[in-house]
């Protein structure tokens, strides 16, 4: 097979990934890196495309099938993650999406990533608000020196919001680790979403 070849392959699971995100609402890259692949038929690719091509692929995806910002949606999302980050405020809550690019997945869920050791903390948090939620394992593959390892990453789904919320708990000393190293741990904190203006979204429209 020429190099030609598998750029292309990774261009299109890139692709389908994209289209995976935007149309059925799933939340994780892997698992629509994963899915496309399926549906491709390419498992014979040793490497799947990064997450900086995928978010390439959102980009190009919502400049083609997305005519109009959904300026009401962002603004929904913004308003319901910052309530849900004031909360976790002491536990450097950092909100993941697409929105500050304009785009708004046919089903949106709210992710958010936390810091903690305790979480006996977390749920108290959830409690004393009345908050609904369920807790669920989540494995990621984690490199430790040269052998790859899974771990276990809780996520927590809270019920009592206009959109569905998730959050990541992540320990506190993954704070400290290069932010590409670990399961989609890029994103805003407090202060930055709170000052993002989707209004500006119109002028590059």
């Amino acid at each position: 097979m020429t190099k030609d070849y598998y750029k292309t392959i990774r261009l299109s699971i890139a692709n389908k990934a994209a289209e995976i995100i935007m149309e059925e609402g799933v939340d994780d890259y892997q698992y629509a890196k994963k899915k496309a692949v399926k549906y491709l038929d390419a498992n014979n690719l040793d490497t799947l495309p990064s997450n900086d091509e995928i978010d390439k692929a959102l980009l190009e995806y919502g400049s083609i099938f997305q005519n109009e910002i959904d300026l009401d949606a962002i603004c929904k999302i913004k308003e319901e993650a910052l309530k849900i980050m004031k909360l976790f405020d002491r536990f450097n809550p950092f909100f993941l999406s697409q929105i500050t690019e304009g785009l708004v997945p046919k089903y949106p869920i709210i992710n958010i990533n936390i810091y903690t050791d305790s979480m006996k903390e977390i749920e108290y948090v959830l409690l004393n608000n009345n908050l609904n939620f369920e807790i669920k394992d989540f494995s990621i593959s984690e490199k430790k020196t040269k052998k790859q390892s899974l771990r276990k990453i809780p996520i927590i789904s809270i019920e009592n919001s206009f959109f569905p919320i998730k959050l990541k708990i992540f320990e506190e000393h993954d704070l400290r680790i290069s932010k590409k190293n670990l399961m989609n741990m890029r994103g805003l904190d407090f202060n930055k979403l709170k000052d993002f203006d989707p209004n500006a979204l119109l002028a590059k429209a």
